[in-house]
């Protein structure tokens, strides 16, 4: 259609099955394929047929998707523990160069960022800073071969006959 009339116009194109105007072609004919509003039987030189569409583009095109969210800040395959960590995140490639030669930009990237201030938990273990140095404390205590700590009797007995603290 013209865009001044409201009435069809003949499209001027040969082999074309549907216009957008009297010189542009937006389908042609089966077989045969569609480069820059016209019609021909292979791609020109340099343009290479876009899969299931008979459309023709750049060769060496390679067509890539959109980015990805930013997945999780993580070193070391954990988002706990650590103070610097990298995300990462992808894009599709949607379309393949047709020439060998020809690289696509990266469909991944990295960056670093900072990993969020939680300590790591084992599963079904939780331990504070206070028991993890209290625990020290008792290893390097026995390495010299006193049992003392394994002695179960209370406090005011290994103090001896002093007062017992703490009792009225």
């Amino acid at each position: 259609r013209a865009p001044e009339m409201n009435k069809c116009t003949k499209c001027k194109i040969e082999n074309c099955e549907a216009c957008f105007s009297r010189n542009f072609c937006t389908k042609c004919k089966e077989g045969l394929y569609l480069h820059r509003g016209k019609c021909y039987d292979s791609c020109p030189e340099g343009f290479a047929a876009t899969n299931d569409t008979m459309e023709c583009s750049h060769a060496a095109q390679c067509d890539l998707g959109e980015w990805s969210q930013w997945g999780p800040c993580t070193k070391r395959g954990k988002t706990c523990g650590f103070k610097r960590g990298s995300e990462t995140r992808t894009r599709e490639l949607l379309q393949a160069p047709s020439i060998e030669d020809v690289k696509c930009p990266p469909n991944s990237e990295s960056r670093t960022c900072t990993v969020q201030r939680k300590p790591c938990s084992s599963p079904g273990k939780k331990r504070n800073k206070k028991d993890r140095n209290r625990k020290g404390k008792k290893d390097k205590k026995n390495k010299g071969g006193d049992n003392s700590q394994n002695n179960k009797e209370p406090r005011e007995k290994k103090l001896g006959n002093n007062k017992k603290i703490g009792r009225a």
